[in-house]
């Protein structure tokens, strides 16, 4: 029997019902916002924070450290940066599960009985932690956008801005394409973090490599603050279009699994 274009809705609507009803959203993004004004902060204080913790009684340095003066840049470049470390932990934490819990409950087996495909089950799970995922994200980039004009008097432009958080939201598909494969093949919401964590570690790490290391997706996470400042990146097709082959067949895979499981 064949999902029904009104089940699709019903069945979309209900992911995002239990989205709020556990406070997902809620808590996605606190964190997202949390980090845009700790970012801003960190950017335009970091310098006179050194300056007192050196400067302090009793503290004896052998040496001088020259802090350059804060630029509006720097917000960007810290926002990315915390992100891509703490924002990037706690959207795998909160979908790592998403699948395995259907699966542990039950529930996957009686929605396919009644007619939702494997493909469509994916879909809506991808869809609406997509949509909850890149809405904190903006809400973090337009709190930094504020805060960064508020403490720096010019916040960058906004279009500028809006498309050097683009390379950051495709990576942020590719590592929610990636938690989602693993809570449908992991046994266990331990071992499904695990493996979310380091599939998201070999990525970052993967544009270490020589010659071959520019070329990876790892390196959207270094486009942002280039792009916010109206500059240029190199290879961006490139790394967007490893991202998104990534993030098909992480998709792919899952459809795979849920399907094998059906037969």
């Amino acid at each position: 029997m064949k999902l029904s274009g009104n089940k699709a809705r019903v069945f979309m609507t209900k992911e995002f019902t239990e989205n709020l009803r556990t406070k997902k959203i809620f808590a996605l993004v606190c964190v997202f916002v949390f980090i845009a004004l700790l970012s801003v902060l960190t950017a335009r204080f970091m310098g006179e924070i050194f300056g007192a913790m050196l400067g302090a009684e009793g503290t004896n340095v052998p040496f001088t450290i020259i802090m350059p003066d804060p630029v509006w840049t720097d917000s960007y470049a810290q926002l990315y940066s915390n992100l891509a470390e703490m924002g990037s932990i706690i959207f795998i934490v909160l979908f790592m599960g998403a699948i395995l819990r259907e699966k542990s409950s039950g529930t996957i087996d009686l929605m396919m009985a009644k007619g939702l495909s494997a493909t469509a089950f994916v879909m809506a799970k991808f869809g609406v932690a997509a949509i909850l995922t890149l809405g904190a994200l903006a809400v973090a980039v337009f709190v930094t956008y504020v805060y960064t004009l508020l403490l720096f008097d010019y916040g960058g432009q906004l279009g500028n801005i809006v498309f050097g958080a683009l390379p950051f939201a495709v990576f942020i598909l590719m590592t929610l394409a990636l938690t989602l494969m693993w809570s449908a093949i992991a046994k266990s919401t331990a071992i499904s973090a695990v493996l979310g964590f380091v599939s998201f570690t070999v990525v970052r790490l993967l544009d270490l490599l020589p010659r071959i290391g520019r070329f990876m997706p790892g390196r959207l996470l270094a486009h942002g603050v280039a792009l916010s400042s109206g500059g240029d990146v190199d290879y961006l097709p490139i790394h967007i279009a490893g991202a998104v082959v990534i993030t098909i067949v992480s998709l792919w895979v899952t459809v795979y699994v849920l399907r094998h499981r059906e037969g």
